[in-house]
């Protein structure tokens, strides 16, 4: 009996961006269960049912796709934060809030892949955060509310104080968390009293 003709093998159609965000999808997967060291591209592609040369195509190389799993993971970070600094009114209270959602996300998704890769050698270090633009929110957002108090403008430089202060300590408090007695460090008590001291730096000029 003759066999039937075999049907021809039918490839996913997927957009650009749909591409993009499946291969980086899957790299993330991998670097969160195995570190970045296990990323191949070869795997990433079998992962997505993608050829090696079409995440070549979209990427260049292993290391182009690992900045841009950076790249994400950062812009990830950034939107949350933008939204708080301009959402959120002045105070003690907002500024503990921006930190535990900073020091939140770094414990888990895309906030934690960023770190995973920074603490490895990627992304250029704190560098990579690209803190100018949150420090410019942030120094908008001060001397908005110094202007209502009929005080002087705060220093940029001021600002950029404090925005670094608070990116060194929480990623400092990202390595620190894991494995530390609770005796040695209470990490909540910790940023509760960051967020003091880091108020009173945005209040005054030093």
């Amino acid at each position: 009996m003759p066999r039937s003709p075999r049907k021809p093998m039918t490839r996913k159609r997927r957009t650009v961006e749909e591409a993009r965000g499946e291969i980086l999808d899957a790299a993330e997967a991998v670097l969160r269960k195995d570190g970045p060291s296990a990323i191949r591209l070869q795997d990433v592609a079998a992962a997505v049912g993608m050829s090696h040369p079409t995440v070549l195509h979209h990427f260049g190389s292993r290391e182009g796709l690992l900045e841009a799993v950076v790249a994400r993971a950062r812009e990830g970070l950034h939107f949350g934060l933008l939204e708080e600094v301009k959402d959120g009114p002045p105070g003690p209270a907002t500024v503990k809030q921006l930190l535990d959602r900073v020091a939140t996300s770094m414990r888990s998704g895309r906030g934690r892949t960023f770190l995973q890769l920074v603490l490895s050698g990627h992304g250029n270090g704190l560098a990579g955060l690209q803190l100018g633009v949150l420090i410019d929110a942030i120094h908008e957002k001060r001397r908005a509310i110094w202007a209502e108090r009929g005080k002087k403008k705060p220093s940029l430089e001021s600002t950029q104080f404090v925005v670094t202060l608070a990116a060194l300590a929480l990623l400092s408090l990202s390595v620190l968390e894991e494995g530390t007695p609770k005796e040695v460090l209470d990490v909540p008590k910790f940023q509760s009293w960051l967020a003091k001291v880091l108020h009173q730096l945005v209040e005054n000029e030093g």
